[in-house]
């Protein structure tokens, strides 16, 4: 999809979010993308992630998968808003949990980024989306969103198409790269994505955040 494309694409979706109301994706009532009762129905993660990892949903979860399929290949900004919001109030413990670590400096939240060819592909980054609703649902001077600090170099094969453990540890290993330091050094960090499914693309990104000087990082995802 050429750029012009991807404009008119934007402005579209935006018009139709605009001027239309939301229907629940679940139970197609009027109003939400996903409403309060169908939330309640989603399947909670119960799987183990990797440490230091959490998750809301389980993935398997038909609801939940549509979602996040809508969102990444369908421009469907305002799920990724939604689920920002969900992952605050989901975890809102352990970000209680990490001020302590922080004295009054804010929480550095990190969106797992995309190899740059990708994300011009595709136009966005899903998971930058979810970090942005994330941080805003929070109070102020609590989360500070970063997203000019870890950079994808390497254009790795896509995880989910990879079946294997240890094939997926392999592949994202030294895919991702510090560009700014001094911004993470002695800092506490979250970082956000829309799937983890073995754990090894946060867990790269924790292992190079705690390299350079990051003082307590942990991660979050919309499922697994």
């Amino acid at each position: 999809m050429n750029y012009p494309d991807l404009i008119n694409n934007f402005i579209h979706t935006y018009i139709i979010d605009l001027i239309l109301p939301e229907a629940c994706l679940g139970c197609k009532i009027k109003g939400e993308i996903i409403c309060s009762n169908c939330f309640l129905k989603i399947k909670r993660a119960e799987r183990e992630t990797g440490e230091g990892i959490l998750a809301c949903f389980d993935y398997r979860d038909p609801l939940i998968k549509k979602a996040i399929w809508d969102l990444k290949y369908h421009n469907r900004f305002i799920i990724g808003k939604k689920f920002g919001e969900v992952l605050y109030e989901s975890f809102l413990e352990n970000i209680a949990y990490l001020k302590i670590y922080t004295k009054g400096i804010p929480i550095l939240v990190i969106p797992v980024p995309l190899y740059n060819s990708r994300q011009k592909k595709r136009g966005y980054n899903q998971a930058k989306i979810i970090a942005e609703s994330f941080c805003k649902s929070s109070e102020k001077e609590i989360l500070k969103l970063m997203d000019n600090v870890v950079i994808k170099q390497i254009n790795t094969e896509q995880q989910a198409k990879l079946t294997n453990r240890s094939r997926r540890i392999k592949n994202i290993r030294g895919a991702f790269k510090i560009i700014n330091n001094e911004k993470i050094k002695g800092q506490t960090i979250i970082i956000i994505d829309d799937v983890t499914t073995t754990g090894g693309t946060i867990t790269e990104i924790i292992k190079i955040l705690k390299k350079s000087g990051a003082k307590k990082v942990i991660g979050l995802a919309v499922a697994h």
